[in-house]
């Protein structure tokens, strides 16, 4: 096992390749899909010692993340790498948002936390062209079959595939006035429960370990025949 993660790393620093598939196949994988703009990220050491970088969105519509169920309208969405003090950690294909841009995204739920599935190639931007809807991949913009997807499309294969359409996610209900009780609210999937590696496992990969989180977080976000380069550089204040 090893070695099969020491060769994905070797192998890995050449070249960023994506295996174009139609998004049919996104929503049949995914575990949930939500449509809504982003907000804000921030870079967090995982339990196992790997970078994470969190993007909270405010949702509006979704599937699959039972918003009315936890009272949630915003989102924590992780992907692998990030920056945190003197320690970088680069992956190749992680999308990059603008603040109060309006995103559609595919996730897998790991180990309690929501990571965008597929990277780039699973966001797409949310753009108008005359009275039309179209979704825009961030991996493939310019191209109209898996690039450019009409969102009427897309509504109708997301409502065959899943059996249920696009809900409208509400705002939960805040209090008025200094007598009324305001429950504890965070962004759903902040992760807090999660299955702790072994002593005698941090022991054998105490130096290469992040790279092989990664690499492990990547293969289980459903990347089809992507590799992906990782470069991590400690950088001086």
């Amino acid at each position: 096992m090893r070695f099969i993660l020491l060769l994905l790393i070797h192998t890995s620093l050449h070249a960023t390749t994506f295996k174009a598939q139609p998004i049919e196949n996104q929503i049949l994988e995914s575990d949930g899909v939500f449509l809504g703009n982003y907000l804000k990220s921030k870079t967090i050491k995982l339990e196992n010692g790997s970078l994470a970088t969190q993007m909270v969105f405010k949702m509006s519509r979704e599937v699959g993340l039972q918003s009315d169920f936890f009272g949630m309208d915003e989102i924590i969405v992780h992907y692998p790498g990030g920056k945190l003090g003197d320690l970088t950690v680069k992956v190749d294909g992680i999308p990059e948002f603008v603040p109060g841009e309006k995103v559609l995204l595919f996730l897998k739920n790991i180990e309690n936390r929501y990571w965008g599935m597929n990277l780039g190639f699973g966001s797409f931007r949310i753009v108008n062209y005359g009275k039309e809807t179209v979704l825009v991949n961030y991996i493939y913009p310019n191209d109209p079959q898996i690039g450019q997807v009409n969102y009427r499309y897309f509504e109708k294969a997301l409502k065959e595939i899943k059996k249920t359409s696009f809900k409208t996610v509400y705002a939960p209900q805040y209090p008025t006035s200094p007598d009324q009780q305001a429950s504890g609210r965070s962004p759903a999937s902040e992760g807090q429960i999660r299955t702790i590696a072994s002593k005698s496992d941090q022991i054998d990969n105490k130096e290469d370990s992040p790279n092989m989180n990664i690499l492990w977080l990547i293969s289980l976000l459903g990347i089809s025949g992507g590799i992906f380069r990782l470069s991590r550089r400690r950088t001086s204040k």
